[in-house]
């Protein structure tokens, strides 16, 4: 799988406080909890965030790149950040109440096997918290893109762009003792402008008086958020 995509976020101010962080801490602050951790923290701008929301919880970032995981341990010395692996369950040993991915799961095909074991890092009644898109008719699509080129190379194929059917996250839920407990719309509230990176998102205002989020693939972009509860064991 190929993936430069998430070299840009060693160059963004991680600072920054988007439209996603606010509405997934929105969800996460509506039930008792003491550990939240960011799946795919990148440079560690959702886990500062949850930090400033949630300053009396333990709050932990998990990224595979070294080089964004340098960059958060160095920039948010107070948050805890930890290299993990979605495709490699014992990378992480340590369990949580919460667990977020923002954006993250679209980047894999192999989606079972991420979710079943990002699960297996909560505990008992833990919740994952997914930001992604999620498509409401039962269809998963796999998304592949390359830059214009005179040749067809498999191996120049990136990914990152998956939609993935709430079906299909209710069934591998169920297969991993957890439950799909709700599935809500996104609204993006602030408008994005097309940038030098034409795969980074922009906004275009629809006909009900919203956003909608495109960028080179010329696919809307159905974000959702979704919650699925791990069940104690039997």
């Amino acid at each position: 799988m190929k993936r430069t995509h998430d070299s840009l976020y060693l160059n963004e101010d991680n600072n920054i406080v988007k439209d996603s962080f606010v509405a997934v801490a929105d969800v996460i602050s509506r039930q008792n909890f003491s550990s939240i951790a960011d799946v795919g923290c990148a440079a560690g701008s959702f886990p500062r965030y949850l930090k400033d929301r949630f300053p009396n919880n333990e709050i932990a970032g998990i990224e595979y790149l070294d080089e964004l995981l340098k960059k958060a341990s160095k920039d948010f010395p107070k948050i805890s950040f930890y290299k993990g692996n979605v495709l490699d369950k014992e990378s992480v040993s340590k369990r949580f109440d919460v667990i977020t991915m923002i954006g993250v799961l679209c980047i894999f095909d192999d989606y079972p096997t991420v979710l079943k074991n990002v699960l297996s890092w909560l505990k008992p009644n833990g919740r994952l918290i997914l930001h992604n898109m999620i498509n409401e008719f039962d269809i998963d699509t796999f998304v592949k893109y390359s830059n214009s080129n005179s040749i067809y190379d498999a191996s120049e194929l990136e990914s990152g762009w998956n939609i993935i059917s709430k079906k299909s996250l209710e069934l591998v839920a169920k297969n991993n003792n957890a439950k799909l407990v709700s599935c809500e719309p996104f609204s993006i509230q602030v408008s994005l402008k097309k940038q030098k990176d034409v795969m980074r998102s922009w906004t275009v205002q629809n006909t009900e008086g919203g956003k909608d989020i495109f960028n080179a693939l010329h696919i809307k972009q159905p974000f959702k958020i979704a919650v699925i509860e791990k069940l104690p064991q039997i």
